[in-house]
């Protein structure tokens, strides 16, 4: 391993790692059950609560309380009333000529105290950054710099232990990266803040799929068979879908967050009504799907078999094209690359690209040393003279890249230019291509790679987020799905019943 690599224990601050929404998993028995979410936002009638009352003079028995309707809306003053029937617990106290004044207690909001991000001189913003998961248990992360040249500088940012069992998946959503594991757990770590959160323990089996759905929702599959819906703001198992016989393969959120397939051993594909919480659909397949795409648009997706990959069509659910490589070869992963091109990983350390039109070979990556093990796209600004993200804000004229990353079982990451993959070939040896614009070697067998887009570089800079501003964004997005899941927990709760 290279001597620049930063020693294990020092890739994160010392945090001590929470166990988050630790909660045992369901009996099989019994359905589990969840408390839906109540919400807490103030009602029409709330303004009233801070006007004072006064009793009805034209009837005794008429008590004012804190918060009803007073009859005069002139005066906020209780008349004096030497009826002793009136002094009960909790209602106004009067006697004698003395006027006493009831007021609903104000709760006083202290506003959060909002941070600032204090970047000093020759501080650098890493144009993107790579994590890799690999069979030694390491996360592996990477940053990636433009250089003057159209090229990219890759430097490890981080290398650690994170799990104790094989790494099988990744996924980041907005700054949240999630691994999961053979040891059927869910490390989770903040990125921006160099943080460990923790480990969600709601599967009995092997990690096999993570998802996010932008940075509010975290679909997440095992070899138990069940899909869990997790909350990113307080990582709150929402649901838990059941309907796989076997271990889950693959799944893919729909562009509109609204539904999700999923594959799985039992030779089916599944779909999901995440409003709901419940299997819409279930399609038995010939083969066993090892990994499911929606495109870009939402149009139609694409299941990826051993040997070929099937093309389907939303509206009619039906197979309309199959790609299968000219040379035998396993298929290992795929990657839509906007709607036009499909991107292949396979066995035979190529990496193919298609045109989904005409199920075409468009051009073929050479670079690698061993089996295509997973791909990941990322669309970042060309910009290699750049040391401050304040003043490149809505700069116009900034040429944007469309960058494919690819890794290997040798442990090698690539990086490739999907201007110059997805360009016309002239001759048969441009349809080889071995030009790629960025490399590095990890010396481990690398199983997943998930890319986010560039934050700022640790190094002496002090990042401070304003929480505060956070966690509104949090909690006004998508409160359509979680508000479903909850309503489709209190259906479940009267099927129980009723059965």
């Amino acid at each position: 391993m290279d001597k620049q690599k930063k020693p294990l224990k020092s890739a994160l601050k010392k945090t001590t790692p929470a166990a988050v929404a630790a909660a045992p998993a369901p009996s099989t028995t019994q359905k589990r059950k969840h408390t839906p979410t109540v919400s807490t936002k103030p009602t029409a009638n709330a303004n009233n609560n801070n006007k004072r009352t006064k009793p009805d003079p034209s009837n005794n028995k008429n008590k004012a309380t804190a918060g009803s309707k007073p009859n005069n809306k002139k005066s906020m003053k209780t008349k004096p009333n030497n009826n002793n029937n009136n002094r009960k617990k909790g209602g106004p106290v009067t006697g004698g000529a003395k006027k006493v004044t009831v007021a609903a207690p104000v709760k006083k909001v202290v506003a959060k105290p909002k941070k600032i991000e204090v970047v000093p001189e020759g501080a650098t913003l890493e144009d993107f950054r790579i994590v890799a998961g690999t069979y030694e248990n390491i996360l592996y992360g990477v940053d990636a710099y433009w250089n003057e040249d159209m090229t990219l500088r890759l430097s490890p940012i981080f290398i650690f232990s994170a799990h104790i069992g094989c790494i099988k998946s990744l996924a980041i959503g907005g700054h949240f990266l999630a691994s999961g594991s053979t040891d059927e757990k869910i490390q989770l770590y903040d990125l921006k803040r160099r943080k460990e959160l923790g480990a969600l323990l709601q599967h009995q089996g092997t990690i096999t799929a993570l998802t996010f759905h932008t940075k509010t929702h975290m679909l997440s599959g095992s070899d138990d068979g069940k899909i869990c819906v997790w909350r990113t703001k307080d990582w709150e198992c929402l649901k838990i879908m059941k309907g796989h016989q076997a271990s889950v393969h693959s799944i893919a959120i729909h562009p509109s967050g609204k539904i999700a397939l999923s594959v799985s051993v039992d030779h089916s594909v599944r779909l999901w009504n995440l409003l709901l919480g419940k299997q819409a659909s279930m399609t038995r397949l010939q083969g066993e799907g090892l990994k499911v795409v929606w495109n870009p648009s939402g149009t139609g997706y694409s299941i990826m078999f051993d040997q070929e990959v099937g093309i389907y069509d939303m509206a009619t659910a039906k197979c309309i094209r199959t790609i299968k490589p000219a040379k035998k070869t396993r298929l290992n992963t795929m990657i839509y690359y906007k709607d036009d091109y499909l991107v292949v990983g396979c066995e035979d350390k190529m990496i193919r690209i298609y045109n989904t039109a005409t199920g075409a070979l468009v051009k073929t990556l050479v670079g690698h040393g061993n089996r295509i093990k997973d791909l990941d796209l990322v669309t970042v600004p060309y910009t290699p003279e750049e040391t401050s993200n304040k003043d490149f804000v809505g700069r116009p004229g900034t040429k944007m890249c469309d960058l494919l990353t690819s890794v290997s079982s040798e442990g090698k990451i690539l990086v490739w230019n999907m201007e110059d993959v997805v360009a016309p070939a002239a001759s048969a040896e441009e349809m080889m291509m071995k030009t790629f614009i960025g490399e590095h070697k990890t010396d481990m067998r690398v199983t997943c790679v998930s890319v986010q887009k560039g934050i700022w570089k640790n190094n002496g800079v002090q990042s401070f987020v304003a929480d505060g501003e956070e966690e509104e964004e949090e909690e006004s997005a998508d409160e359509e799905l979680e508000g479903a899941t909850a309503a489709a927990e209190d259906s479940d709760e009267e099927e129980e019943d009723s059965e």
